[in-house]
């Protein structure tokens, strides 16, 4: 069957003739002489093409107010053809501006020939555009998972401003050099600058280059010819091929040596590619580069060639370290901890904001990374996460790592809260007695002179009791 097709017609002869052809033609068809069993049949019928005479005797509303109807309320996207005699030049505009397909005037010119062709052009249209929207919905539901996959979490006016950067360069489909130390979320920025681009949808190739050396560097990047390496060589397709029309992102480029920056300068530059082995080949790759350095660094490092250097200086996003986030680190928090505590069925009891201070005093070098992998050790070890048991990990973190090299009893005067910085030496304390002991419950407890029920209780208040089952 080529279609379905509808006719809304009152000469009968006129109908039956036309809807004798259709089906002689592999349509289905259906006729109505009037409004209401229109509207009755089309909900079930869902046609492809609707064919619609003006003036409809007996009909409650006449074909201009069908199609009118049609075009306002239904949202199917029908392809309606007029068939109608005794039309002016401003009727048949009118038909037109509101959305018809095509206008056929009955009469001596009347082609039933014109009529098919007409049909089978409009049939192949609204496939087109069905699909085209098949295909807008797919991309856009493509969109939001990624978004889910890479969450872009932040306000503060340095996030803010990262975003509205990231948007102007993918806007002109530039090439882009991000910045920022380790764990800021360099690759989250990299893939909403994707997500915001014109190659969305298109390739996007991730690839750390301290994994590539000088022998894989043209290989993995540039590709290999069948054969070039003997008869049973297969080749290699080279990640900018891959990607061209896409995106190639290079983590970490200053690992790259010179002379693969070489390489990769010309590539771009020219877009084109030396294949190992093979001929050149014209590629259309964006890239994304980041580096934990400084711009004043990168300048002044000899890890970088310098016409390298200017091909992309300007191109730079700056992504601002956790510690000068401010409130973001409370979103942050909450986003990772409600999603750990659905994947281990944890309940909750917060109120991040009565953290805020405690959060911030905190340096967190190793940024966000770092802070996702405090909410999943603590939605791991704990069965259910409050403030007082943030707090406790916090602080232990803070005794085991000093950010200023404080060794000894000053370790624990970073602490402010007397209360929490005993607890934090207590734990210590306990802990180093229990390594001692080779982990026996007991045998510490009579060494360091406590029941033993009373050090099951202080290990369980204290979060050493993971630790204990480890052992």
């Amino acid at each position: 069957m080529k279609g379905k097709v509808i006719i809304l017609e009152d000469d009968l002869i006129l109908a039956n003739q036309i809807a004798k052809v259709l089906k002689g033609n592999d349509y289905s068809v259906l006729h109505s002489t009037n409004s209401d069993a229109f509207f009755e049949e089309l909900r079930s019928f869902m046609p492809d093409v609707i064919l619609l005479d003006v003036f409809l005797v007996g009909s409650r509303l006449n074909g201009m107010q069908v199609l009118r109807y049609l075009k306002e309320n239904l949202d199917f996207n029908y392809k309606v053809i007029v068939i109608s005699g005794e039309v002016d030049s401003q009727q048949i505009r009118e038909i037109r501006d509101i959305g018809a397909y095509h206008f056929i005037e009955k009469g001596a010119g009347f082609s039933i020939n014109q009529l098919l062709l007409h049909i089978e052009n409009a049939i192949t249209l609204r496939r087109q555009e069905e699909q085209n929207l098949d295909l807008q919905i797919e991309y856009l539901n493509l969109k939001k998972q990624f978004t889910r996959t890479f969450p872009f979490i932040g306000e503060s006016a340095g996030i803010s401003n990262v975003r509205s950067q990231l948007m102007k360069f993918a806007e002109v489909d530039e090439d882009i050099l991000i910045l920022g130390e380790n764990g800021t979320g360099k690759e989250v920025a990299a893939n909403y600058y994707y997500v915001n681009s014109k190659r969305f949808g298109m390739p996007f190739q991730t690839i750390l280059c301290s994994s590539l050396n000088e022998e894989l560097i043209e290989r993995e990047l540039f590709g290999r010819e069948r054969g070039s390496e003997g008869a049973q060589d297969r080749g290699t397709l080279g990640l900018f091929e891959k990607c061209s029309e896409g995106i190639l992102f290079l983590d970490e480029v200053t690992n790259l040596s010179t002379q693969s920056q070489s390489k990769i300068l010309r590539a771009v530059e020219n877009k084109e590619i030396q294949v190992v082995g093979g001929s050149l080949k014209q590629v259309n790759t964006r890239l994304i580069y980041t580096s934990n350095a400084d711009l004043k660094t990168l300048a002044d490092s000899a890890r970088i060639r310098r016409d390298f250097y200017y091909r992309i200086e300007g191109n730079v996003i700056h992504i601002p370290p956790l510690r000068e986030r401010g409130d973001d680190i409370l979103l942050l928090m909450s986003y990772f901890i409600t999603s750990y505590a659905n994947s281990y069925h944890l309940s909750e009891q917060l109120d991040l904001k009565a953290l805020k201070g405690e959060l911030l005093s905190y340096k967190w070098p190793g940024n966000v990374r770092e802070l996702r992998n405090f909410c999943r050790f603590i939605s791991i070890y704990e069965r259910e996460i409050s403030n007082k048991t943030i707090l406790r990990h916090l602080h232990n973190k803070i005794v085991q790592n000093p950010e200023d090299g404080a060794t000894g009893m000053e370790r624990y005067f970073h602490i402010s809260s007397i209360k929490d910085s005993t607890a934090a030496f207590e734990r210590d304390y306990i802990l180093h007695f229990l390594k001692k002991n080779g982990w026996m419950v007991s045998k510490t407890a009579l060494e360091i002179g406590i029941e033993r029920t009373t050090l099951y209780k202080k290990i369980k208040q204290l979060g050493l009791a993971p630790l204990l089952e480890n052992h």
